[in-house]
């Protein structure tokens, strides 16, 4: 009887081990998932800390780069402004003439310096010219200065003209023999030097009102390097006597373009003089026009002297027939 009640005894004790010990199984079970866990959280907070960390610094390197690029292009773009800033600046510095511009002194040149061996020992008067400038419109501001054969003195007449119709629009004259004895005494200075101080203010005004930039302008000779000839021709001569002395001419001057075509841009019927000469040109640098200057070889008060004429030429292919 005792042994049969071991037996259930043993039994029941067995039992509550082998619950224990799946109780103890199942807990460790669960403290391994949960360091399990642990685990991969920690894993994934330093890959997530990782991948910010190279997020940021990706997003850092992005930013630095593409500030050195805007910096970069922000540098090339100002680069490549301050040639157009120096443009402006040249265009600053073609503007017309204003209240505070200076009216500056050209260089005096005789424009049949190259022409000498086409007239006699007896033509002696060969004036100085002057171009003060251009306008955007086809005018062009010059001077003469011109000694007066047989009464003496000098005479320096100051002009704006419109080579597109080639008139005169403005001028204005100084004669030596009307100046002070102050002003004849000013031996420092040059007989042109003393006339454009006497003409500065009126010369200013008029260069103003017609829009003209001051400019060094370079005399060129015929023909142009894209080929543009000029002529002089004598159509009729009249004699007054037994020669040529007090004769007349009747002249013209003609411009032939590259392609062969040809027009007038000045003459005269009638003139009372010997020849006609081309002396050379200059060009507008605002617009596709010249400045043709051309000698008339008049008769004065002891045989003959040269008289300066500008004769404006459209170089538009339109202009020659």
């Amino acid at each position: 009887m005792k042994t049969a009640k071991i037996i259930p005894a043993v039994k029941y004790a067995l039992a509550v081990l082998v619950a224990l010990a799946m109780l103890l199984q199942t807990a460790c079970s669960k403290k391994q998932k949960e360091s399990s866990s642990e685990l991969d959280l920690a894993s994934l907070a330093a890959a997530t800390s990782s991948g910010d960390s190279k997020a940021n610094a990706s997003t850092d390197g992005a930013t630095t780069a593409n500030s050195t690029a805007s910096e970069s292009t922000a540098n090339a773009s100002t680069e490549q402004a301050s040639p157009s800033e120096e443009d402006d600046s040249d265009t600053d510095s073609t503007e017309p003439v204003n209240e505070s511009s200076e009216i500056l002194p050209p260089q005096g040149f005789d424009p049949f310096a190259l022409h000498r061996s086409k007239v006699g020992s007896t033509c002696n008067t060969f004036p100085i010219c002057r171009v003060f400038g251009f306008s955007k419109d086809g005018k062009m501001a010059y001077s003469l200065e011109e000694e007066v054969d047989g009464r003496g003195g000098t005479i320096i007449q100051y002009m704006i003209q419109d080579l597109v119709t080639d008139k005169i629009v403005w001028t204005t004259k100084d004669d030596t023999e009307d100046w002070t004895g102050e002003q004849d005494s000013m031996a420092t200075l040059t007989t042109f030097q003393i006339s454009l101080n006497n003409k500065k203010a009126e010369l200013k005004s008029a260069m103003q009102k017609y829009g003209i930039i001051q400019a060094d302008n370079e005399f060129l000779q015929f023909p142009t390097k894209d080929g543009y000839s000029c002529t002089a021709s004598i159509q009729d001569k009249k004699n007054g006597g037994d020669d040529d002395w007090l004769g007349k001419i009747d002249y013209q001057i003609r411009v032939t373009n590259p392609a062969g075509k040809s027009k007038t841009v000045a003459s005269a019927k009638g003139e009372q003089a010997y020849q006609a000469v081309v002396c050379g040109y200059f060009k507008n640098p605002y617009e596709n026009r010249l400045a043709i200057i051309y000698g008339i070889e008049k008769y004065v008060f002891e045989g003959s002297g040269i008289s300066y004429f500008v004769a404006g030429c459209d170089l538009s292919a339109e202009s020659f027939k």
